[in-house]
């Protein structure tokens, strides 16, 4: 049989591991009967013991064995050892450090996972700073009546029509920009005659140009570039500063070493 002062070693050492799982399977039990009470089953009823019969028929998947399952498991071969050929101590020493193990590396997965990648992200984000990259974006932000640039590329030169929309999703201004010849230009509100003066904040911006086969508009991508010279961490998702410009990290399509000056 284990010896007396192990067994009281080795429970002193496992009481705190033991009430916390022990804890979180009353917390989940109670929590499901809640969950059973509040859909209308009677406790003690038949149709609720046939239910909870149904539940633990279906299994789980892939047969995984948890930590309270483990020591459950671990309590009865110490209730049915054989007197005649008892366990091992070794052998029971080694199965609770295995139990320590797991548990310990189980609050290791659980506090990586809560890391998440966005916080990981977060500090990947500084690592771009110097650098020339390029994005996605159709943001604009306006300060003290000025108004940041976006990019975008003409399959064919003509009018261009800009449709300003708050951050409420409110369109505030449309504007029309003529003559443009094909390849890459830059919408400037600064540089459009009769622009529309905007109040501080963020606005968003959606091209399009006329079809000249007379179908429906199409509806243009709008891209920034630049050096990037800070990063905003303020938000959940990193926003790469590129000067007055903002791109936020994934939104990022293009990676390139900033130009020697």
């Amino acid at each position: 049989m284990i010896p007396p002062s192990l067994a009281i070693s080795a429970a002193t050492s496992a009481y705190g591991l033991i009430s916390s799982i022990a804890s979180n399977a009353t917390s989940k039990a109670d929590g499901a009967a809640s969950g059973t009470n509040g859909a209308g089953a009677t406790s003690g009823a038949p149709g609720a013991t046939a239910a909870s019969g149904a539940s633990a028929g279906k299994g789980r998947e892939n047969d995984v064995v948890n930590q309270a399952e483990f020591m459950k498991l671990l309590i009865a071969q110490l209730q049915n050892q054989d007197p005649l050929n008892p366990l091992d101590s070794a052998n029971f020493s080694a199965q609770l450090a295995q139990f320590s193990s797991l548990e310990q590396l189980t609050q290791i997965n659980d506090k990586l996972a809560g890391l998440g990648g966005d916080k990981v992200g977060r500090f990947d984000a500084v690592g771009f700073i110097g650098r020339e990259v390029t994005g996605a974006s159709a943001g604009i932000a306006v300060q003290d009546g000025v108004a940041t640039t976006l990019d975008f590329t003409l399959q064919s030169g003509g009018a261009v029509q800009a449709k300003i929309v708050d951050a409420s999703g409110r369109q505030v201004a449309t504007v029309d920009l003529q003559g443009l010849g094909a390849g890459r230009q830059t919408f400037d509100l600064s540089a459009v005659s009769g622009a529309p003066r905007l109040d501080d904040g963020s606005y968003a911006v959606v091209l399009s140009q006329a079809d000249p086969a007379g179908g429906a508009p199409r509806q243009i991508a709008t891209f920034v570039t630049g050096r990037v010279t800070g990063v905003d961490l303020t938000s959940s998702t990193p926003t790469l500063l590129l000067g007055e410009r903002r791109l936020v990290l994934a939104d990022v399509t293009e990676i390139q070493e900033a130009a020697t000056e």
